[in-house]
């Protein structure tokens, strides 16, 4: 499963390999440092029925692509384009190519 982000511009794609595993692919150092450590870290979920059985869950962003996919399109309620894709749209986006 592999995600394009833009933030009014290319910044690059990060695909889930497998559990514990997301490849990061950007330019920029700093982009791609925040990317990595955004999918590596956990998330906290109620589970359960709420009225008798509810418990917290915790699960890593990159501990399957269900998680990994639910924490890239988290990203979008920021000031990220988020799109599923294979980044073949970088190159008419940025010209290259051409």
């Amino acid at each position: 499963m592999k995600f394009e982000f833009e933030n009014g511009k290319y910044l690059g794609t990060a695909e889930w390999q497998g559990p514990g595993n997301v490849v990061v692919e950007m330019e920029d150092e700093r982009q791609k440092t925040w990317f990595e450590e955004y999918f590596s870290k956990e998330d906290s979920y109620m589970s359960g029925s709420v009225e008798c059985d509810a418990e917290m869950a915790f699960e890593r962003r990159d501990e399957s692509e269900a998680a990994f996919t639910h924490a890239a399109q988290m990203l979008a309620a920021y000031s990220y384009k988020v799109r599923q894709g294979d980044a073949a749209r970088r190159a008419a986006y940025t010209g290259a190519g051409a």
